[in-house]
């Protein structure tokens, strides 16, 4: 039950991530560095989001899309992803958001470890 309902929500946010009313994606995805067990990236946010749990919906599809992108990479290693989150327009980052990738052979592919989002 659980995969199913992590295939319907990665499905989903695939569809959030790759559509506004401009038809161009609502996060980017930039410096991406990829090591034995790290991988770090910028999400810069592209829209205007009006409360935190829009802004986490963008950030945890375009999470969602690096994972995806990045799985077969990760293989069955265990990795920690750190997302440096930046808004529309803004040099400063709101923070950081972090998941690791098969925590555990019970708990295998994307888990949410925390954030410093303000």
């Amino acid at each position: 039950m659980k995969k199913v309902l992590l295939v319907v929500f990665i499905l989903l946010s695939l569809v959030l991530v790759a559509c506004d009313s401009s038809g161009s994606a609502t996060v980017d995805i930039e410096n991406v560095n990829l090591t034995s067990d790290i991988l770090e990236a910028d999400l810069r946010i592209k829209v205007e989001y009006e409360s935190n749990e829009e802004l986490m919906e963008l950030v945890t599809s375009a999470v969602n899309l690096t994972y995806a992108h990045y799985k077969e990479d990760f293989g069955t290693e265990v990795f920690t992803l750190y997302f440096t989150v930046y808004a529309k327009d803004a040099t400063e980052a709101l923070g950081v958001i972090s998941y690791k990738v098969n925590d555990s052979k019970t708990n295998p592919g994307l888990t949410y470890i925390g954030d410093n989002l303000s």
